[in-house]
């Protein structure tokens, strides 16, 4: 039996939601093109309005959705690249590229179009093509599919700037009104970040933290975290409860990201100087969620374990450890995974009334 693996189930998924979407906007648009204000459907009067239904139209919206979905794949994978080029670049950019795989698509979808229907490409034929790219419809159809693959690009980049799902349960309203969920929290803060700032300069220091955070993106994609939010040199992942236990999410992620860092230990030594180090600090437990702001909407999270799970990373310096749990958390993680947790002490966290017995350790097969 074939396994696949999360990643590229994601891939997968992405490029169904695309092509289903480009389905839909095409039926939509020739629906629009037969029907006159009136309502009435009418007759089109070009050829590639005549021709293009059934599996030629299914054809057409297949195969631009399969080419835009690896373009927006491609874009995904060269973010950091990416990222020192203008918008202005990347929309003149995305916009000739466009025009140039539409009118590629429509002239094959067109000649494919005469070949079905009329079982031969005459020069009577080819020339009614001809005037369909010398008519508007053309230009309806360029300027109709350019607005759809922007709307597509658009929402997948707004979706993953406030994370995966948030777009979706801000359109619902889901958290308008705080609901109960049980989440999982790891807390990652860069080692000596006050030294490296005043070492790097703040110009200097935030492309490192852009590339750290950069390079944090494929642990948190192959254990299925999410970013809730960065804060300076620091980020906070979260998880359903179940799925941050499950295969030991909540810690593997910390030790896959510091696999990568030291898989480009050369880049960082030689950009900055050194290989930067993080510290973190899990646990987890009941939480409200809630949808907070007006001018800039969001979705936080309230409770004692996400506010635990920060404390208990402030304490890494203190144990002089990379890494510490609390004690709910290494209990749930042994129930179904091998690990050789070190077990430290009973501590009084600020704001705490009991006391948190805490955890560390050393090293963990990703």
């Amino acid at each position: 039996m074939i396994r696949i693996s999360s990643q590229n189930k994601k891939i997968i998924k992405d490029f169904l939601i695309i092509d289903l979407v480009w389905i839909i906007g095409f039926h939509f648009f020739t629906f629009l093109q037969l029907t006159e204000i009136d309502g009435e459907l009418q007759i089109p009067r070009d050829l590639l309005l005549q021709k293009i239904k059934g599996f030629n139209l299914l054809f057409s919206s297949l195969v631009l959705g399969t080419i835009f979905g690896f373009i927006n794949l491609y874009i995904q994978r060269n973010t950091s690249r990416l990222r020192s080029k203008s918008y202005g670049y990347i929309i003149l950019t995305y916009s000739v590229v466009h025009i140039i795989l539409v009118f590629t698509v429509l002239t094959i979808i067109a000649i494919l179009s005469v070949f079905i229907f009329s079982e031969t490409v005459n020069r009577g034929n080819l020339e009614r093509i001809a005037d369909f790219f010398l008519s508007i419809n053309l230009v309806s159809i360029l300027v109709y599919t350019y607005v759809l693959s922007v709307c597509i690009f658009l929402v997948k980049v707004i979706n993953k700037k406030l994370g995966e799902g948030v777009l979706w349960n801000l359109i619902m309203g889901k958290y308008r009104q705080p609901k109960e969920d049980n989440l999982l929290f790891l807390f990652m803060d860069l080692k000596s970040s006050t030294t490296y700032a005043e070492l790097l300069g703040h110009r200097k220091y935030s492309e490192l933290i852009q590339d750290c955070f950069s390079d944090l993106t494929p642990a948190v994609s192959a254990c299925h975290a999410k970013i809730y939010q960065y804060v300076g040199d620091e980020a906070v992942l979260s998880w359903k409860y179940e799925a941050g236990i499950k295969q030991a999410n909540c810690m593997r992620v910390f030790f896959h990201f510091k696999s990568i860092l030291k898989t480009r230990s050369d880049y960082y030594h030689e950009t900055y100087g050194f290989v930067p180090e993080f510290k973190a600090g899990i646990h987890g437990g009941e939480i409200m969620v809630a949808e907070v702001g007006y001018l800039k909407r969001s979705i936080a999270y309230h409770g004692d374990a996400i506010n635990t799970a920060a404390r208990i990373q402030g304490q890494c310096n203190s144990f002089e450890r990379d890494i510490l749990l609390s004690e709910k958390v290494v209990k749930d993680i042994l129930k179904t995974n091998q690990a050789d947790f070190i077990e430290l002490e009973n501590i009084q966290l600020k704001g705490k009334k009991e006391k948190v017995k805490l955890f560390s350790i050393d090293q963990f097969k990703i």
